[in-house]
């Protein structure tokens, strides 16, 4: 797959900040240490960064994508990152969830480029067939761009076809499709959080989708979303667009805030400001659990490197 024009105006965003403590047992019996999982070669002789990194390379050349790290990991992303401009990576003094790392990078994108799209792409998940979901990316940056002319500044969400009645991954409930887009995209009806068995076999009997919190739409959108349903984080980090050159103080912006889930504080908000597009036989999990990061090794025969 060839890149995209570099003047045109697409970002990819890798959240690589968080701590993945349950998966630490299998991470300290493999590398004798609490070693966050993004930062771990599970699948070859790759991080799951770096799985991530090559991964995005096929579609957003290196010079639009951005690593969002954490100060207290950098023993680990320093040596992964070493290669990255230090323009393009991203740390944050302390880690927040998600909703501080996607406001604090969609602030510096903004600086740069208030017309930009862009993606977020959790670091930490894996992909039976890496070509088929690259280019489902790829196209999902077209659909997003469509998205803003026909149906307003929606936020298009990637949802994986699912395999089984997962209880531990959140699922999308699309609605209909959006008239000018194409059958794959939906609206998003509701979220349903971690269901219990019971409802996670109905939401897979009704054609519900694994929500794989991948994102893409106009820096625009995802501000004008962030400013109104918590306005005061939206407000915490506009600072940052105007001190580009590394006057904001982050420190005093993160202390000031709590933990915060984007999902949640956002997207589950917001409903009627996002689409979905369906992704079938892809092969996603996030490897959040031991046991899942087991069934990934049994499925596709990969053997973890035990070795830093």
């Amino acid at each position: 797959m060839s890149l995209p024009d570099t003047n045109a105006p697409r970002w990819a965003v890798i959240l690589a900040g968080g701590s993945g403590t349950r998966l630490h047992p299998l991470t300290r019996r493999l590398f004798g240490e609490d070693r966050p999982k993004q930062f771990c070669k599970l699948f070859g002789d790759r991080t799951l960064l770096g799985d991530t990194q090559a991964r995005i390379a096929r579609v957003i050349p290196a010079e639009r994508t951005m690593c969002v790290v954490v100060k207290a990991h950098a023993p680990y992303y320093g040596q992964a990152l070493a290669g990255v401009a230090s323009s393009r990576v991203l740390v944050q003094p302390v880690g927040r969830g998600t909703t501080a790392a996607i406001a604090y990078s969609l602030a510096r994108i903004a600086a740069i480029d208030e017309h930009a799209i862009v993606g977020f792409f959790p670091a930490d998940h894996h992909f039976a067939d890496e070509a088929a979901f690259t280019s489902a990316v790829d196209r999902a940056y077209g659909l997003a761009h469509g998205l803003s002319t026909v149906s307003g500044d929606k936020l298009l969400l990637l949802g994986a076809q699912p395999e089984h009645p997962e209880v531990e991954y959140g699922w999308i409930e699309p609605g209909g499709t959006i008239d000018g887009v194409c059958k794959s995209v939906f609206h998003v009806k509701r979220f349903w959080e971690k269901p219990s068995l019971e409802i996670a076999r109905g939401l897979l009997e009704r054609g519900c989708l694994w929500n794989m919190f991948v994102m893409i739409g106009r820096v625009r959108a995802f501000l004008d979303m962030l400013k109104q349903s918590i306005p005061h984080v939206f407000r915490a980090f506009q600072a940052q667009a105007k001190h580009l050159g590394g006057i904001f103080d982050a420190a005093k912006v993160y202390n000031s805030l709590a933990s915060g889930d984007f999902s949640t504080q956002v997207l589950s908000a917001l409903p009627d400001r996002l689409a979905v597009l369906r992704l079938d036989n892809v092969g996603w999990s996030d490897l959040g659990t031991p046991e899942r990061v087991r069934a990934a090794w049994s499925r596709f025969g990969s053997k973890p490197l035990t070795a830093a």
